[in-house]
């Protein structure tokens, strides 16, 4: 019954907004009383938390391929492109983040740890890029770190700027792929020569597509 509500609870909070949207509300869409659900999640928080919680799950899986299979462009892009949709099924989190985050202090917490933990990841994982060659011996290791932010900032922010009202029109499909473009290009000043021609290559093609 958790993962119904869950599931429920995420497509009434896209449709409606979480701010607008009550434990009652999601109860009722459910066809079962407030207390039924109450006996799962005592708040909205708790709620909130959860999701919150199962959409990292599914986000740190593709991360991880990520992490570990890249090779060529498409190893790169393949996951960022699956962590892309399964951020635009959650879309409610990251269009009304600043409010969640500040009405609900546990999923800050939360959303700090990942912060963190992300951090960590991201600049071992640059580490790794230059050692094994897939960065150039030129890139400077102090950068990592602004690097890492610039990747966090776009990815926490890309679904909020594809529900703008002028890009409305692109079709969901569409809108993953550019902003998974946007996100590849911060790498590309990096790569090493024989990645940054394929990279250029596959930007173009995204870029052509607009």
């Amino acid at each position: 019954m958790k993962e119904k509500i869950i599931s429920q609870a995420v497509e009434v909070f896209n449709r409606k907004g979480i701010s607008k949207t009550t434990l009652r509300d999601i109860a009722h869409e459910l066809a079962i009383s407030d207390g039924h659900l109450r006996y799962y999640f005592k708040t909205k928080e708790e709620l909130v938390l959860a999701i919150f919680s199962e959409m990292e799950r599914e986000i740190t899986s593709f991360a991880t391929k990520a992490v570990t299979n890249f090779t060529d462009a498409q190893a790169l892009v393949a996951p960022l492109t699956d962590i892309y949709q399964v951020m635009y099924r959650y879309v409610f989190f990251f269009i009304e983040s600043a409010p969640i985050l500040e009405t609900f202090p546990r999923v800050y917490v939360a959303y700090e740890q990942l912060f963190q933990s992300r951090r960590e990841l991201f600049l071992a994982l640059f580490e790794e890029y230059k050692s094994n060659g897939i960065f150039e011996d030129e890139v400077a290791v102090h950068i990592f770190p602004l690097l890492f932010e610039q990747v966090f900032i776009i990815s926490d922010s890309w679904v909020r700027y594809a529900r703008l009202p002028q890009n409305r029109h692109h079709t969901q499909e569409k809108q993953i792929k550019y902003y998974v473009a946007v996100t590849v290009a911060l790498f590309l000043p990096y790569f090493n020569a024989s990645l940054k021609d394929e990279v250029s290559a596959w930007l173009k093609q995204v870029d052509e597509l607009q």
